[in-house]
């Protein structure tokens, strides 16, 4: 599920209770994973499509235990992943959609998916109502894993892949000093058998909370306290902090992620006066967890950004020359 709020001048009792209450153990997702999570609302919630009335297009680079070096040459080296993703308003609705590549170690993932919202006012606000559906794809190498027996026969060899069908449903509820929205990952939960006929691995259902608080501090500086929560049930990770803006066009922040306990630094830049095109990037330190690990990870994003389009006739535009 996806929970976002932004207020003006308000108290963070509310993000600050959600913190509390869903802070306890962390950690086995098997979702990829984004630092710059509150610019990436669409990978978490298909309610997103469509958001802030503009036409946004995404790219995202991401790796993971940067400089981590396995002890199987052949085992494929750190974490990465990759996304594009599209996302435009059209009148009452959203669509959007996004492409993304998940590598780790002999498994890779590809996850596309197509989404739709529906808006609609209520109390001040607009409620969006979406879902999203596309393929998930598992592939697992098996010549980059090391068995104890390598002549046992249930062994697999080569890459062995499977596409299965996945769904999301959620909600957001978006007004002038706030957004809140819940998402439900992997509807039917898809299972994978990737060579062998007793296997299951399906992918759980997961649930993504996040939330985000804008306060005005004078007329050139903004402060955003941002927060997300994910749960496949047996495990909760949460991680929150916040960012700053500097006159509409540069920004910096800080979270702390629960799992592993991770510090991240994050900021970015617009490039056009018109803030059509940002840079984005964020720079994750392990600070305590599993010491076996590389200490780092970095992620960037550069997305552009378009007016809402225009449907329907041209206003006619009278002149005092050309009255009629």
């Amino acid at each position: 599920m996806t929970l976002t709020f932004i207020y003006r001048n308000t108290p963070w009792s509310c993000l600050v209770g959600i913190i509390l209450f869903i802070s306890h153990s962390a950690s086995a997702q098997k979702d990829a994973q984004f630092s710059l999570f509150s610019l990436n609302q669409l990978y978490l919630n298909p309610a997103a499509a469509g958001a802030d009335g503009l036409t946004k297009f995404q790219l995202t680079h991401r790796s993971q235990y940067v400089g981590y070096q396995s002890t199987n040459e052949d085992e494929g080296g750190a974490l990465s992943t990759q996304m594009f993703s599209f996302s435009m308003p059209v009148k009452n609705f959203g669509i959007g959609f996004y492409a993304l590549n998940d590598k780790s170690g002999p498994r890779n993932d590809q996850d596309f998916k197509l989404s739709a919202s529906y808006h609609f006012p209520l109390a001040g606000g607009n409620l969006h109502i979406g879902a999203s559906a596309g393929l998930f794809r598992q592939s697992l190498d098996y010549g980059k894993l090391r068995a104890r027996d390598p002549d046992d026969p249930l062994i697999q060899t080569g890459t062995i892949s499977e596409i299965n069908p996945d769904f999301t449903v959620g909600v957001r509820y978006v007004a002038d000093a706030f957004y809140v929205g819940a998402s439900l990952n992997h509807l039917l939960e898809p299972k994978y058998k990737l060579g062998s006929e007793t296997a299951s691995n399906p992918l759980p259902k997961t649930v993504y909370l996040n939330a985000g608080v804008n306060i005005e501090l004078g007329y050139l500086l903004d402060v955003q306290p941002i927060v997300l929560v994910k749960s496949d049930i047996s495990t909760v990770s949460v991680e929150g902090g916040a960012t700053v803006t500097y006159n509409k066009r540069y920004w910096a922040g800080a979270t702390y992620r629960q799992q592993d306990t991770y510090f991240i630094i994050m900021g970015g830049i617009y490039l056009l006066p018109d803030q059509s095109l940002r840079l984005s990037g964020a720079y994750d330190m392990v600070i305590g967890g599993n010491k076996a690990k590389s200490p780092s990870s970095f992620e960037v994003m550069l997305s552009y950004a378009l007016p809402s389009p225009k449907f329907g006739k041209k206003t006619i535009i009278r002149t005092p020359r050309f009255r009629f």
